[in-house]
């Protein structure tokens, strides 16, 4: 059974104006000029660092916290104790979740499944923003297998008026709803029907939920730093975008050996514009003005994102840990065919395109206990921060 806890949080009045993207696709620069623009945005609390870099670790979790504080005063009150909805539509697609928090016990037994490593440093970054401001401000992204019961009981939530409503700078509407009184426990027997949830994404901010959680020496169910907030979504709503990789310092050299190499294993044929494959076992590859398509010759259970690691990053690169190799970078499915093209305008930067990975797979490797490389998925579009906070001080 997995714990599904209503809580009481913390929202908006002006929820358009302080919903912010998650902290994490977002850089230093792109976050200084939203805040110049709207000091409200959300960012100023998840990425402190876009207001006065050098901080130490313990100063920057104070200036999250002052930032948050600064927020409850003007912007963030208190709603009443239940479970919640959230409402994504874009275009044509539409995706409705559970907004509750979920327990750290599920998550330590592995009913909460992951399927990435964390990072050491990242990991520490997000325990002392938790420790510092005694709240969660971002939700992880869960996802269960579809349950109808559930989700009539969401889907029947819409049916109100909303709590928020606006339309992002991407043309993504925002929804929230709550769920009424009646159904509680309804929703809470639900989740003891179901044997486990998968962190679709957000593995650093479960992790230091647990740690800080653990901190306190406090393991009661009925103590609310025991539990962390998410928001959970039935599988086959999530649309998954591929996450390509970028090199840099490559040479020319280097580049015709992976393909004279790749050749045996490969069908490579060169084109005369960038390959977004659109299916599995196919890459694309840019180089100095130069596109080509990498078609693997035999069928390959792995993952894209791993085949791609396994048989050209390290043998022809030598990367061995791509979450710490400088010259790797990634880049979000939902770039342009334009912008990915100007990345490889730096003559010395090799682009690979790949196909992208489907929730069938993320739950597979999920449950067999396995870990996926980094950036293995890119879900689209993005839950923003700041609409619903969970608050343990």
């Amino acid at each position: 059974m997995v714990v599904f806890k209503p809580f009481s949080p913390y929202m908006p009045t002006h929820p358009e104006r302080v919903a912010a993207d998650p902290y994490d696709v977002v850089s230093i620069e792109e976050a200084q000029a939203v805040i110049s623009e709207n000091p409200d945005s959300f960012l100023a609390v998840d990425k402190p660092e876009a207001l006065q870099s050098d901080l130490s670790l313990e100063k920057w979790g104070e200036l999250a916290r002052h930032e948050l504080e600064r927020l409850y005063e003007k912007e963030l009150t208190e709603r009443p104790n239940g479970f919640y909805v959230y409402r994504l539509t874009s275009g044509q697609r539409q995706q409705t979740g559970l907004v509750a928090t979920f327990s750290v016990a599920d998550y330590e037994a592995g009913r909460i499944k992951i399927h990435e490593h964390t990072r050491e440093t990242k990991e520490r970054e997000r325990v002392e923003h938790v420790r510092a401001t005694q709240a969660h401000t971002g939700p992880i992204l869960l996802s269960h297998p579809p349950h109808a019961n559930l989700k009539q009981i969401l889907h029947k939530a819409t049916d109100g008026d909303p709590l928020f409503s606006f339309t992002d700078e991407r043309g993504v509407m925002h929804e929230g709803f709550m769920i009424p009184n009646r159904e509680l426990a309804r929703v809470m027997m639900i989740g003891a029907t179901i044997p486990s949830i998968y962190i679709a994404d957000g593995h650093h901010r479960a992790k230091a939920a647990a740690v800080v959680s653990g901190m306190s020496g406090e393991r009661s169910q009925k103590n609310e730093r025991t539990h962390f907030l998410g928001v959970l979504f039935p599988s086959d709503e999530l649309t998954i975008l591929p996450y390509h990789r970028v090199l840099t310092a490559i040479s020319p050299e280097e580049v015709e050996n992976m393909l004279d190499g790749l050749s045996f294993s490969y069908m490579i044929e060169e084109e005369d514009h960038l390959v977004l494959p659109n299916e599995h076992g196919v890459f694309g590859v840019a180089y100095r003005g130069k596109y080509y398509k990498l078609t693997k010759r035999q069928e390959d259970p792995a993952l894209d994102v791993a085949i791609l690691q396994r048989d050209i990053l390290t043998p022809y690169f030598n990367v061995e840990d791509i979450r710490t190799d400088a010259r790797v970078d990634f880049v979000g499915g939902n770039k342009t065919v334009v912008e990915l093209e100007k990345l490889t305008q730096v003559p010395d930067r090799l682009l690979f395109t790949c196909h992208e990975t489907t929730m069938t797979q993320l739950m597979r490797v999920a449950d067999d206990g396995g870990q996926m490389p980094p950036k293995s998925t890119w879900f689209e579009p993005k839950l923003k921060s700041g609409l619903f906070i969970h608050r343990f001080d």
